[in-house]
């Protein structure tokens, strides 16, 4: 069975709007909006659906057609697939237990940040720790980059003072040492800053830096030069 709507006025199209628009909105609510097909077939569960074509009305949850016009008010793309849905978001974690995590500090770009979760997923990272000055992961475009990523690696979230104490602590900067001179121990932790502040001076402080040895490394993007360190301090791998 489906509903349809037909009013961008319905409280349940403006609260998808203001899910979309409002992070602390989305925090109270615990509750997220993700896009396009590949994504929502990916994920077990979901609390709302809404489509154009009725041919995508799903019986395991709510679904909701609605017109191609109100799925251009809700989306947060340019083009939309004509699908979209509430999924419940996933509680942050302790990573006390992980052996590796990597550390986002002032991560403010959220298609940045979407990929750095994509990429420690596909590295074997076990958790990622977001500092509390990095952009929303649950932000339409950091969803978008991370390709689900988000609801399948562990994240936290706090301050420089939560983070796990019995790691091994590896800070990129352009001052430190190339990733060979290190013996990563099991338990390790890695921490990218953003390209326009680097890491912040309470984070250089936690632990021995780490550079790429390369020319241009400053001119790197952070979700470039932070999925080469990510590959070289890789579970089981020995730099």
């Amino acid at each position: 069975m489906s509903e349809k709507i037909a009013s961008a006025q319905n409280q349940l199209i403006k609260h998808v709007v203001k899910l979309q628009n409002d992070r602390a909105y989305r925090y109270a609510e615990k509750e997220v909006v993700i896009e396009g097909h590949k994504m929502i077939l990916e994920l077990p569960s979901l609390k709302t659906l809404f489509v154009t074509n009725e041919q995508d009305v799903r019986s395991d949850c709510q679904s909701i057609v609605i017109t191609s016009e109100i799925m251009k008010k809700i989306s947060s793309v340019a083009t939309s697939e004509g699908v979209l849905a509430i999924v419940p978001m996933p509680p942050f974690s302790s990573l006390e237990s992980k052996n590796t995590i990597l550390v986002l500090d002032g991560i403010n770009d959220p298609g940045n940040l979407g990929t750095l979760l994509r990429t420690a997923l596909s590295f074997g990272w076990e958790g990622v720790f977001l500092l509390e000055n990095c952009c929303d992961p649950f932000n339409g475009k950091a969803l978008r980059a991370a390709k689900g990523a988000t609801f399948r690696i562990p994240l936290a979230q706090g301050n420089s003072n939560d983070l796990p104490k019995s790691h091994q602590v590896f800070v990129a900067d352009l001052e430190g040492q190339a990733p060979e001179t290190f013996s990563p121990s099991e338990k390790r932790m890695l921490i990218l800053g953003s390209e326009s502040q680097g890491v912040s001076p309470e984070c250089q402080q936690l632990g021995q830096k780490v550079t790429l040895p390369i020319s241009e490394m400053e001119s790197l993007n952070v979700a470039v030069a932070g999925g080469i360190l990510m590959y070289l301090f890789k579970p089981n791998q020995k730099t």
